[in-house]
């Protein structure tokens, strides 16, 4: 191994942490907690840890004794002001780690970051936040990052955080408060905010991870973020599509768990012959009484067991009776072993043909989480449970409702397929009886009177944001004998809320407005729906919240006929209150905005006749059994539609045959069927199904052709063959990227039909035309080369220009995976396909800058590689020759200009895959021309200085385009880096 790339790391990796000296230093000592220093930071001024712990824990108990949270606020504003005053590295970094530090930890942990600044604190925080935006040009700047991180969340100050001079002994609390969610929003905008932070620092955290693999920081970081990050507040931002950040959580995800040795990709074993049922599996952390168990329950309650074999699979299980429900209702109830690797070999040893996730896997990472990377059945699928995309690639199907993600709207939204039901697509179910009520509540224990029209909502606290806040303060004004009672502390959603700092804010939000603040009632958490249900009946009218508008919580108002007030939305967390509604024709409802939200509510207000016959319609339409609430018809409706998914992956995935009398013919009904496919391709092209079986029935042709003789091509493709065949190449589908079995096959047509001299080689060529897409595959003088009855149909695609671009635009116009939004991830994570080049001159390949492939490199390495597929059809071809000689001095110098310490980097990337196709392009076999017998002497003068002088690694890259196997060796090839040897030996023939 070369000696100068040993420990060396990427100037990314160097960015996020360093010592004052600028060195990298070892990941234990960045992310692995330090032991107690031998020196304290001491002082005689501040509380002791003791005494601090027990002010926090007196807060925890009473919240709203104010006096404790003022001697809080008084220790952080000490705490602060001691980071501020230190003048060296050295001793910020004892104080840190000693008492101090611990206090300020303490205090991180005590929540009262949640509650409002006084006018001093926010005077105080102005001064630091700008401090901190000034970013940390010295390591000693990030005292000003201590001091704000005890007031304020990241999102909220403005860190810089690219390439931020981290201290070692910082690193790993940075990073979990970099990560760390917020519990409650207190000023307006501040969600979208959050969102927009997050979408920035993951970007940057996710391209550094892609960039640098190996790198052990990188990979401790990803799994900090796995195991830190909580995704529940990105729900309530405005924007309606997250897809791109959960992309990216998806890939961190896997990322961390293939470095951890999980096998996530899974061919499943044969599916018996005789098996005659579905073999359905129910994922769920547990079984217990809760929003989820409710809504999963219809998904199995009452499916056809003639038809289905349903497998119950728990991650814990505590024999609730809820749960004996569920297992009554399946044929196998299984609660997993602990272990995340035994957990999925439980499940595939199953042989699953669905697994159905039940649980909310798109909030936070736990067990269920980590489960729905891995392909565990056949076909993998999720809901509404989990309220948004998972990004992960091996969940197939998003099942909703055509009320709750109309495609046309929400398609664009999902990496899954989207599949709807007919209406909103949810059900609740809850088969235990309700319990006698234990609160007893009056109007007046509220301060009403029979006059005063009573207000309530139970929406969560999280979906209560600042501009929810704002809205019913509107709508208190506007109804002046009125009150506003919530309820607002789910026991489902978590056991510690910040209760206080909610109040405490709400009630600014009301004094803002003139509103007494005892016109606002908070109910502390119920204990059963019977008790909410208690409160419900005193009220007049229920607030539902918005953007993210309720589900399960709007059944209790409407099983009491409580008339409510919705929004409808553009995403189905926005939509599943006003989809409800539509199923009971309630639509009159619903609003479309604030300013409808708000007349529709003083409207049900100060129209008591109308309110109380909008009651009396709901009462009316509930008692019909909703479809909401319809058990047997969701499970009939479901069952129906896992047949549905199963069926079409029976047609994709089971063993096809060509369905012919003899090799030499395809049936009518083949022909037909590929002609079908191909014209709902060109009607929807984002259907993967579709695309699926379209790459089925185009193997099938290639093989076909390569199949039939020689001398019987004419005739055969004469033909019925010839519609079907001239159908699919008109397709697009060559468009779509390929597999990796697809690119082995193209290679194996490319190397038969090369130079035409082969005597199949137009059985390759014509199997081999399926998959270039036009106008990027040429044949030299077709016309004189190619037999007189294919040449017209030829021409008609590969040489016209009006045929090629006129399909390449239609299938980027319909295709969303060629967005602009996911050309990025698509260079990340896929290989570049030999059939996307397009020859382009006069580009230069330079050194990127940046984490990703910026558009020149790109383009480069499309004509390299659209060059390199030319030479592989016809190396006579001297057009192709001259412009290879080009793109390999390019190369060349590329490599010999790179830095050494990133050639391994850029040699594992996109730029290592481009030079790994010149390289076995065959080449080297052309004679050298003058110019190049001269740069060839020049790199072997350099070499002769022995494999571990420097920048031997960069020339022995460039002499490898210019040599044949024979005439380069090396002796101490053990030298080599590891990321260069396996590739150096198949190029030697070592391999």
């Amino acid at each position: 191994m070369v000696s100068i790339l040993i420990n060396a790391e990427t100037e990314a990796e160097t960015s996020l942490v360093k010592t004052t000296s600028q060195e990298v230093v070892s990941l234990e000592s960045q992310l692995i907690e330090q032991n107690k220093p031998t020196h304290n930071f001491e002082t005689n001024l501040l509380p002791s840890l003791v005494e601090v712990n027990k002010e926090i824990e007196l807060y925890r108990q009473n919240q709203s004794d104010k006096s404790t949270l003022v001697k809080l606020q008084e220790v952080r504003k000490q705490i602060a002001d001691s980071w501020l005053n230190f003048n060296t590295l050295e001793n910020l970094k004892i104080a840190y780690l000693g008492e101090l530090g611990q206090i300020h930890k303490a205090l991180l942990k005590s929540s009262i970051k949640e509650e409002s600044l006084t006018e001093t604190e926010q005077k105080f925080v102005t001064q630091i936040k700008a401090n901190i935006a000034k970013g940390f040009n010295q390591a000693l700047d990030i005292k000003n990052l201590l001091a704000g991180m005890l007031y304020q969340r990241a999102d909220r100050l403005e860190i810089k955080y690219e390439k931020a001079p981290i201290p070692n002994w910082f690193a790993t609390d940075y990073l979990k408060f970099m990560f760390a969610s917020p519990q409650l929003f207190q000023e307006i905008g501040e969600t979208d905010n959050y969102y927009h932070f997050m979408a920035g620092w993951l970007s940057y955290v996710h391209n550094n991870i892609s960039t640098n693999p190996d790198s052990e920081l990188w990979q401790a970081i990803a799994s900090l973020f796995v195991e830190n990050s909580n995704w529940i507040p990105l729900y309530f931002t405005t924007t309606p599509n997250l897809k791109n950040l959960y992309v990216k959580r998806a890939e961190i995800i896997e990322f961390v768990l293939k470095n951890r040795g999980l096998q996530l990709d899974y061919t499943m074993e044969s599916r018996p012959y005789d098996r005659q049922k579905i073999r359905l599996g129910i994922l769920k952390d547990h079984y217990n009484p809760q929003t989820e168990t409710y809504s999963l329950l219809p998904v199995f309650e009452h499916l056809d067991r003639s038809k289905f074999e349903i497998f119950l699979y728990a991650i814990n299980s505590n024999g609730h009776p809820l749960e004996k429900y569920c297992q009554s209702r399946v044929d196998k109830f299984i609660e997993v072993p602990k272990e995340l690797k035994n957990q999925v070999q439980t499940i595939r040893n199953d042989n699953l043909d669905i697994l159905f996730f039940g649980s909310n896997i798109t909030a936070i990472t736990k067990n269920s989480t980590l489960l729905a990377t891995h392909r565990l059945a056949r076909i993998q699928v999720t809901s509404i449970n989990s309220p948004a995309t998972t990004g992960m690639t091996p969940i197939d199907y998003y099942i909703s409702g055509k009320l709750t993600a109309p495609t046309e709207i929400t398609k664009e939204q999902y990496t899954e397929k989207l599949v709807n039901i007919e209406g909103s697509g949810l059900c609740f179910r809850d088969p235990i009886p309700e319990t006698i009520p234990v609160v007893q509540p009056l109007r007046s224990s509220w301060g009403a009177t029979d006059e005063t029209t009573i207000f309530i909502s139970g929406a969560n606290s999280y979906k209560i944001i600042p501009e929810m806040r704002e809205t019913w303060a509107k709508i208190l004004v506007a109804v002046p004998n009125s009150i506003l009672v919530l309820y607002p502390f789910n026991p489902n959603w978590t056991n510690s809320y910040p209760v206080r700092p909610f109040i405490q804010q709400m009630r600014a939000t009301l004094e803002g407005h003139g509103i007494d603040s005892k016109r606002l009632v908070v109910i502390k958490a119920l204990p059963s729906k019977s008790d909410i249900k208690k409160c419900l009946e005193l009220a007049d009218i229920y607030l539902d919240s918005f953007p993210y508008g309720g589900a399960t919580s709007l059944i209790d108002p409407l099983m009491i006929g409580l008339p409510p007030v919705v929004v409808e939305g553009n995403a189905l967390r926005f939509r599943q209150a006003s989809a409800l509604l539509q199923e009971i024709n309630m639509e009159d409802l619903i609003a479309d905005g604030e300013e409808s939200y708000v007349n529709l509510a003083v409207k049900l207000a100060t129209n008591s006749e109308w309110r109380q016959q909008k009651r009396q319609e709901i009462q009316e339409k509930m008692q019909q059994n909703p479809s909401f609430l319809d058990s047997l018809s969701y499970s009939t409706k479901i069952g129906e539609l896992f047949q549905e998914l199963f069926e079409q992956w029976q047609n994709i995935h089971l063993q096809k045959k060509t369905e012919s009398t003899n090799k030499k013919s395809l049936t009518p009904k083949f022909i037909n069927r590929l002609v079908g496919c191909v014209n709902l391709y060109k009607i929807d092209p984002t259907d993967q199904s579709l695309v699926e079986e379209l790459r089925q029935l185009r193997k099938q042709i290639a093989d076909f052709w390569l199949d039939i003789s020689p001398k019987e091509l004419e005739t055969i493709y004469q033909g019925k063959v010839r519609q079907a065949y001239l159908a699919l190449l008109a397709s697009g589908i060559q468009n779509e990227p390929q597999t990796e079995d697809e690119e082995k096959f193209l290679k194996e047509l490319a190397d038969q039909s090369m130079g035409l001299t082969n005597p199949k080689a137009i059985n390759a060529l014509l199997g081999g035309m399926l998959y270039f897409p036009p106008g990027k595959m040429l044949v030299r003088d077709a016309k004189n080369r190619l037999p007189q009855w294919l040449i017209n149909d030829y021409k008609q695609v590969f040489e016209s220009r009006e045929v090629a671009q006129k399909l390449e635009k239609t299938f980027q116009a319909k295709s969303p995976h060629l967005s602009e939004d996911s050309i990025g991830r698509d260079l990340d994570t896929r290989p570049l396909k030999a059939a996307e080049a397009k020859t382009e001159k006069n580009l230069v390949l330079t050194e990127n800058k940046t984490d990703n492939l910026d558009s020149a490199n790109q383009k480069f390495m499309n004509q390299l590689l659209g060059s390199v597929n030319l030479y592989y059809i016809d190396p006579s071809d001297e057009s192709v020759v001259k412009e290879l000689r080009q793109l390999r001095k390019q190369t060349a110098d590329f490599w010999i200009n790179l830095e050494p310490q990133k050639l391994e980097n850029f040699y594992l990337g996109e730029m290592g895959k481009a030079y790994q196709a010149l390289l076995n392009s065959g080449v080297q076999n052309q004679s050298l021309v003058e110019s190049e017998q001269e740069f060839l002497q020049h790199l072997a003068t350099q070499l002769a200085q022995g494999i571990e002088a420097p920048k031997a690694i960069n020339y022995l890259l460039a002499a490898m385009l210019y040599c044949r196997s024979e005439q380069l060796r090396i002796e101490d090839i053990d030298k080599l880096p590891h990321w260069l040897l396996e590739d150096y030996q198949k190029f030697a023939g070592n391999g």
